[in-house]
């Protein structure tokens, strides 16, 4: 999805290796299991592609440059409009795909470029509350996945504030002003801000109790029932129960609350709006929602949705709370030789490769500070070969003896 939010920057070159080699992988896992496959873009877009697409990132954040023929580039500074682009433009185009790519920004904030990692899902072409409820509910997984010691999902939809919007007398700046409000539930200058305004009182109430509808599902869906001004509104919220209802039978209903008052990006989005929190972050570590008419600026009209996050984020997110990953041991065996074993040592080497082992291998005269191999040592001898793995040691003769050993330590036997 389009981001707009700054962040925090990267605690430096170990926090990366830790991105790249623990908890992509995992992200791409969750993804995998829900029949998504991996797409990717080009790290150069055309100025143009983002320029004129509603709801896009803000030019000032762009990195600009110009090729040899003069014409504008920018270095990509989203994933979400490429991808559509690629949709629209394709009919082999898998409706399922799911990126893991490095965005580039200019930070206001910090007067300085920024690459992040951006990691998330697009489907197209489906529009049903199930396929709604599947998106959240993958998102509800992911965060589950990473361990975090609280986690929500907070849902709203376009529609039902874009109706009353609708019914008001407003200018642009107006409106920019009221969704500001609404988003920060800022209820003392709501009142006064609408009072100016020649509508009747039904419809200012309606608007004054839309920050209010937050909380348990069930709970906003009656009150929001309530102050319904029109049949759109009331199929909104039959909508968001239905999404309700599918959300149950996954078994995340436990981390999901309703927010009438999420009503950000307006002009991007057209139906179900979501965020993912987690404890000890104030700022959502991933958002969605449906983008049904994005791909109509491409000349194609095709439902989509999808949610995405910065994965550097999600990062420092689990440094605060949750179980971090851990980084990945680049060696899972090292087999230590004598000159009269090299044959046999390599050899075997070879064979655990094939296996799909990870392998060094050193003279027995050679010294090392690597990090201990994560399944053990190897021993090769003119004497003996031994697997020591912690106070285990383990004679073999063969590679494939060794294999087998190495296998009952991976099951932990």
């Amino acid at each position: 999805m389009v981001f707009y939010q700054n962040g925090t920057e990267s605690n430096g070159h170990t926090a990366k290796l830790l991105l790249r080699n623990s908890l992509l992988p995992l992200l791409e896992q969750r993804f995998r299991t829900y029949g998504y496959i991996k797409t990717s873009t080009s790290a150069f877009q055309d100025y143009d592609l983002y320029t004129s697409v509603t709801g896009t990132v803000p030019k000032n954040e762009m990195i600009k440059t110009i090729d040899p023929s003069g014409e504008v580039l920018v270095l990509r500074p989203d994933v979400t409009i490429p991808i559509a682009q690629q949709a629209a433009f394709s009919d082999k185009s898998h409706r399922r795909q799911f990126y893991v790519q490095d965005v580039y920004r200019l930070s206001s904030e910090k007067n300085r470029h920024e690459e992040l990692t951006q990691a998330g899902v697009e489907c197209f072409g489906e529009n049903t509350h199930e396929n709604d409820a599947e998106l959240i509910a993958m998102a509800a997984h992911l965060l589950n996945d990473l361990q975090f010691s609280q986690h929500r999902i907070v849902i709203s939809h376009a529609g039902f504030f874009k109706e009353l919007l609708d019914q008001l007398p407003l200018s642009p700046e107006q409106t920019e002003q009221l969704q500001a409000m609404i988003q920060s539930k800022n209820m003392a200058e709501i009142k006064p801000f609408l009072s100016n305004l020649p509508i009747n009182r039904e419809l200012a109430e309606a608007v004054e109790t839309i920050p209010m509808l937050y909380g348990r599902p069930e709970e906003v869906i009656t009150k929001a029932s309530d102050i319904s001004l029109n049949d759109a509104m009331q199929q909104t919220i039959s909508n968001l129960n239905t999404v309700l209802d599918v959300l149950k039978a996954y078994g995340v209903r436990d981390t999901v609350v309703f927010d009438l008052g999420l009503i950000n990006d307006m002009d991007y989005y057209s139906g179900v709006i979501f965020q993912g929190y987690v404890a000890g972050s104030s700022k959502p570590v991933l958002m969605g929602g449906r983008y049904n008419h994005l791909t109509e600026q491409f000349g194609k009209r095709m439902a989509a949705i999808g949610f995405g996050c910065f994965a550097d984020y999600l990062l420092e997110a689990l440094e605060k709370d949750g179980q971090p990953p851990k980084m990945e041991r680049p060696v899972q065996v090292a087999i230590y030789y004598d000159d009269h074993s090299t044959s046999h040592a390599l050899a075997t080497a070879g064979k655990l490769r094939d296996d799909g082992l990870k392998v060094i291998t050193l003279p027995v005269a050679h010294t090392s500070e690597m990090e201990p191999p994560s399944l053990g040592t190897v021993s090769m001898t003119t004497d003996h070969n031994v697997l020591n793995h912690g106070n285990k040691h383990s004679e073999f003769r063969t590679a494939d003896e060794l294999a087998n050993l190495l296998q009952l330590e991976m099951r932990g036997d």
